[in-house]
């Protein structure tokens, strides 16, 4: 099998690789040696909720399996650690690996150290926790449907691991308790979602039909830099339009035949199937996974800064510039403000994928701003922005949590014991809602969407919702777990 994370002399198997590959055809399969009839490739990629109050959530995660009824299969063997906020408004694609065709009943994670940091007002870490792990970081993920891997498919797999709704800090006494949420979306690329990052280099250029092959080499949000390496069998063919930015590495707008092969880039887009071998190529490229492009940022991973923040105005129509308070980033002082110039080819997005227009940006939304800063003396920074991701509605939820005390079916609600007394929660078939249990046989914690019946008095629950007239919370999403899948 081939690893994304392939530890290895990056200057070796780079000179190997662009010897290799041949020209890019997504046309034609006629005298195709045939594909194994056992094989399907499964792409994992990894996302988080943009809002929390800490500043950094670094997840270490050792392996990912699918198990099936002949064990577990590794979609993921090389460690690496993630900054769970830096996936606030895209998804980093973190393993594409070949596994057997066939049904798999659960996604296992082991989760090896969860840190959370706060920076102070100098843009230094004031604050550095290592809370414990329920179970030992082993964590099964219970699809509501059996994974079907196809042969000869595609299949790709979107964890959304929520920092804010997996990590409770105490009240009163600031211990935290750690239950990981993690929401799982499953799709053959028939679909848009979120936007995707993949960094690597070009081995192979085909000018003519403005496209490209990328063997990614890191995984972004890596917060320690560890995922170096390449990939024979699991290169991504990009397809650039007329519409994608491209930015050279000091933030400007460049040009298809500025491309190379052998340069290191940022391709962000929508991933899709790709149909067609690469002629050359001793490795099977007809479930090569392919990525339509909306911006791509030239040179080394750090070359472009990806700044979280709100905005703080609209967009001056004589300059093309709009404010931007910084988040807390590693090395930014919380609350600068900069000043961030869109430019020709900047794309900018709503969470949800939907493109938007510069007049549709307004002060109060939170957001990602990928650019090159310019720094000056005596006026603000300013950011030549490649790309711009927003959540255009302030999402101001309630939240409630305590014990269940009873549950009413037919209604759809629940009255739990609160610390502010007894509380109502109301569902509807919108909620989302899963359940966190602890398998005592496996010794993992699990994570399983559940209906309201599956869950039982005495069980502790995490509603995220608005309160209505009534005193209720209209829940969008509960968590109900047992006493035995927390952290200790």
């Amino acid at each position: 099998m081939h690893h994304f994370q392939l530890k290895i002399l990056a200057g070796v198997l780079l000179a190997a690789l662009l010897s290799a590959c041949g020209d890019v055809d997504d046309t034609s399969t006629a005298d195709q040696p045939p594909l194994s009839a056992q094989i399907g490739t499964v792409a994992i990629s990894l996302t988080d909720g943009p809002d929390f109050r800490f500043d950094e959530v670094n997840a270490s995660i050792a392996a990912i399996f699918l198990i099936g009824p002949d064990g577990p299969v590794s979609v993921l063997s090389d460690p690496v650690t993630i900054d769970l906020l830096g996936l606030g408004n895209v998804a980093d694609i973190i393993a594409i690996e070949d596994v057997p065709a066939g049904q798999y009943r659960r996604i296992r994670m082991i989760l090896t150290d969860l840190e959370l940091i706060e920076y102070d007002e100098n843009g230094d870490i004031a604050v550095r926790i290592t809370p414990p792990l329920p179970v030992d970081g082993r964590i099964d993920l219970f699809p509501s449907e059996p994974i079907q891997v196809l042969a000869d498919g595609l299949l790709h797999i979107e964890l959304d691991f929520d920092a804010e709704k997996s990590i409770t800090v105490s009240t009163t006494n600031g211990e935290v308790t750690v239950r990981p949420v993690i929401f799982i979306r499953i799709d053959r690329f028939t679909r848009l979602g979120k936007l995707a990052r993949v960094h690597g280099l070009i081995v192979r250029l085909d000018a003519g039909n403005q496209r490209f092959v990328l063997c990614p080499r890191h995984v972004i949000a890596d917060a320690d830099n560890t995922s170096d390496g390449l990939n024979f069998g699991h290169c991504i063919v990009v397809r650039v339009s007329e519409n994608t930015g491209i930015f050279d590495q000091q933030g400007d707008p460049a040009r298809f035949d500025l491309l190379t092969r052998g340069q290191e880039l940022t391709a962000i887009g929508f991933p899709a199937p790709f149909v067609g071998v690469i002629a050359g190529d001793d490795v099977d490229t007809r479930r090569r996974i392919a990525l339509d492009t909306v911006t791509i940022e030239l040179g080394p991973l750090g070359a472009f800064a990806h700044l979280r923040g709100i905005t703080a105005s609209r967009v001056d129509p004589d300059t093309g510039r709009f404010g931007f308070l910084l988040a807390p980033n590693r090395g930014f002082t919380p609350g600068s403000a900069v000043q961030v110039q869109l430019q020709a080819g900047t794309r900018i997005f709503a969470l949800d994928g939907a493109e938007l227009a510069a007049s549709e940006i307004q002060a109060g939304y939170r957001g990602l701003v990928d650019g090159v800063i310019s720094l000056s003396a005596d006026s603000p920074a300013v950011v030549k922005s490649a790309l711009v991701i927003l959540k255009r509605i302030p999402d101001f939820v309630d939240r409630l949590k305590g014990i269940i005390l009873n549950i009413d079916l037919e209604s759809g609600s629940l009255l739990i014991s609160s610390e502010v007394g007894d509380r109502c929660i109301v569902t509807s078939s919108e909620t989302r809602i899963l359940l966190l249990t602890r398998d005592t046989e496996e010794n993992t914690q699990t994570i399983e969407r559940v209906e309201l019946a599956d869950l039982q008095t005495g069980m502790g629950v995490h509603a995220y919702g608005e309160f209505l007239a009534s005193g209720c919370l209209a829940a969008r999403t509960l968590v109900a777990f047992t006493r035995e899948s927390a952290s200790e």
